[in-house]
């Protein structure tokens, strides 16, 4: 198959959706498909040690990686973290920045559409929502297939962060674009069924959608013992318990909750310590470690966005995993960080909404500690609890490996994604 992918941010950026969509294009590539990448050329999550010695080094043009061509057109960088108490006119330059830096990709991408060899497959991936509609530009321009390959709902997402009014003009003028690209796709792919239950509320077809979970590496990560990790050594911890969050620090993720459990630690320092390491940036960082307890400074460690290569050593940091999701986030957002903790053997403490793909695993069996948001008290409950029983930490961290092997191993579902392009283009399986 000639296959051609559409996303903002690719390969060398480790952003949440480039390294999606990197994996999933080399794999293709492994298969013996033609694939092609269109995105854009600036620099969104930059990793702190990693494959960029120069980040003011411009990005070729067009690059061959991984038997992938990449084809980048020139746009700026999106800057991502605003500071603690940014004010209301700063935010508002903020967001202006990263939009023009989105309109200046979708500009230029569409006009690069037109020069690209005819695929046979179009896949858009919906993170900012409108590289969907240059998928619709592309299945048009070259009688292609469309799959929109869905990571976050637009516009119910802008809205649920409470970025845009639900009655403003824009949003209502960004919904009806959504339907129509939901209904001219001819195939839809969601990432749990809350997500999918959302798409057909929005005016999806239920026939074109297809619901397959984000992977786990199961061979690039594995489960390592605990404190064997270099990073939570150069942190001058040992055998200290420590909860990690690792990815993006933005609005549609709960600290508010953890701010909670943080005030409940500070309240009773007797009981054995717990640290917590957040590893990553974005708009609610700054916030939140600027509002952690002043007894508990000492006990909260921060670190900017690792390499992907550094990814393994970060989960073995972890002797707990941190998801957290807003309650009006459901349906909207699926974390992907559930998958590389699983594969890494790392029980998970989940804080969000009541339907997903994370809260269904957790009726099914014990993944460690699952709370709604503003429920603090009761997130360090279950962290303590799984402190103090070693026993039920192994039983768990053997469940996630066995999980990620079994459901989620990244062969198993990207030959769903393959299968599902291939009869598409009716091409044999």
């Amino acid at each position: 198959m000639r296959i051609l992918l559409l996303n903002q941010h690719y390969y060398p950026d480790i952003a949440a959706t480039a390294q999606l969509a990197t994996d999933w294009a080399e794999w293709f590539a492994e298969r013996g498909h033609s694939v092609t990448v269109l995105c854009g050329s600036g620099k969104y999550r930059i990793p702190h040690k990693g494959h960029l010695p120069d980040a003011n080094q411009p990005l070729p043009s067009i690059q061959l990686h991984r038997g992938v061509r990449i084809v980048r057109v020139s746009v700026p960088d999106a800057p991502v973290a605003q500071p603690a108490h940014a004010s209301r006119a700063d935010k508002a330059r903020h967001l202006a920045r990263r939009a023009a830096a989105y309109g200046q990709f979708l500009a230029k991408a569409a006009a690069k559409l037109t020069q690209l060899d005819r695929p046979d497959v179009v896949v858009a991936l919906t993170t900012p929502p409108f590289v969907g509609a240059l998928g619709l530009c592309a299945q048009r321009f070259h009688r292609a297939k469309l799959v929109l390959w869905v990571q976050d709902v637009y516009p119910d997402l802008l809205w649920a962060s409470g970025l845009l009014s639900k009655d403003a003009p824009f949003t209502r003028a960004l919904a009806a674009l959504a339907r129509r690209l939901y209904q001219s796709a001819d195939a839809l792919i969601a990432l749990d069924e809350a997500m999918a239950a959302r798409l057909v509320q929005a005016g999806a077809d239920p026939a074109k959608l297809t619901v397959i979970d984000h992977v786990a590496d199961t061979q690039e990560l594995k489960p390592t013992p605990r404190g064997h990790s270099r990073l939570k050594h150069s942190l001058g911890l040992r055998d200290e318990f420590v909860v990690c969050y690792s990815g993006n620090h933005g609005r549609g993720h709960d600290f508010d909750t953890v701010l909670s459990a943080l005030s409940e630690q500070a309240r009773t320092p007797t009981e054995p310590p717990i640290h917590w390491l957040f590893v990553g940036d974005g708009d609610e960082k700054a916030r939140f470690l600027a509002a952690v307890p002043e007894p508990l400074r000492k006990n909260v460690h921060a670190l900017p966005p690792q390499a992907r290569s550094e990814l393994s050593d970060v989960l073995a940091a972890a002797d707990v995993g941190l998801i957290s999701v807003k309650a009006n986030m459901e349906g909207l957002v699926a974390p992907s960080k559930l998958y590389g903790l699983l594969a890494a053997g790392r029980p998970i403490a989940y804080i969000g909404p009541s339907r997903g793909r994370i809260p269904a695993l957790f009726r099914e069996m014990d993944l460690g500690v699952c709370v709604q948001q503003h429920d603090g008290p009761a997130l360090l409950r279950g962290l303590r609890a799984l402190q103090a029983d070693p026993a039920r930490w192994q039983t768990i961290a053997e469940t996630c490996r066995r999980l990620a092997q079994t459901r989620f191993d990244k062969r198993l579902l990207l030959i769903r994604h393959e299968t599902l392009l291939r009869s598409l283009v009716q091409e044999p399986t």
